[in-house]
């Protein structure tokens, strides 16, 4: 299933099932078109990238960044919550932290990060995108992050996805998830065995046992209004 901007053709059938035949396949264009703007991949790939690059290099110094208590076990250097913040083109805030990060000194180009929270605002609006997962391995040379248990994403823009765990390849612009997934817009939701962005964000791909339900008419509207709310976006913990 790829969601993609509907076309500009239109259905012009006299009979009334055929014009509600339209009317459904419209909203549910629609909600999908949404769905598809909703998920901006840059934003989390960057939120990320900040992650790997900067919060989780050891030897780094850099404004902005706190962490505990330092320690070495063996070959691995473990930090305790590390915390980052700062603006992106100076306007823009962004806040990640983790319950712990380490690395192995024999494998400099892995990262290991437990309890990662990011928040980063996206827009000049000051839409919010949220990323959580319980585990994550960010392979610097790669550029792959790997996320895994509890994955989770939301946003001030109306939207959720919930992924078991996802991959990220800064290189290629893709997030694939080849385990169950839920994204919810609105006033509907998809879920599918896998999931698949690319094209920085353009297309998303669902595959295997696909399905969706999306509420029309004064229903989904008022659904789709409080998923977008301040109420409904604050109840997720902010990292």
């Amino acid at each position: 299933m790829h969601a993609r901007a509907p076309t500009n053709s239109v259905d012009r059938s006299p009979s009334l099932a055929g014009r509600r035949s339209y009317t459904r396949a419209l909203a549910h264009s629609r909600r999908v078109r949404v769905l598809k703007r909703a998920i901006p991949v840059g934003a989390v790939a960057a939120v990320v990238l900040v992650v790997a690059i900067t919060l989780f290099n050891p030897f780094a110094s850099q404004g902005g960044l706190s962490i505990g208590p330092v320690n070495v076990s063996g070959t691995r250097i473990v930090m305790d919550g590390p915390r980052l913040s700062g603006f992106q083109d100076d306007t823009r805030p962004y806040e990640v932290t983790a319950t712990q990060a380490s690395q192995d000194v024999r494998e400099p180009n892995l990262v290991d990060l437990v309890d990662l929270r990011a928040r980063i605002t996206i827009d000049d609006a000051g839409n919010i995108v949220r990323v959580e997962a319980a585990q994550g391995r960010f392979d610097t040379e790669a550029e792959l992050l790997d996320l895994e248990r509890d994955v989770r994403i939301t946003s001030t823009l109306g939207y959720t996805a919930d992924l078991r765990s996802a991959r990220i390849d800064f290189g290629a612009g893709t997030v694939v998830s080849n385990e169950p997934v839920r994204v919810g817009v609105g006033s509907g939701t998809v879920e599918a065995n896998a999931l698949s962005l690319s094209e920085g964000g353009d297309v998303i791909t669902f595959t295997g046992g696909v399905t969706s339900t999306f509420l029309l008419g004064a229903e989904g509207e008022e659904a789709a209004a409080a998923a977008a709310s301040p109420a409904a976006s604050s109840r997720s913990n902010d990292p």
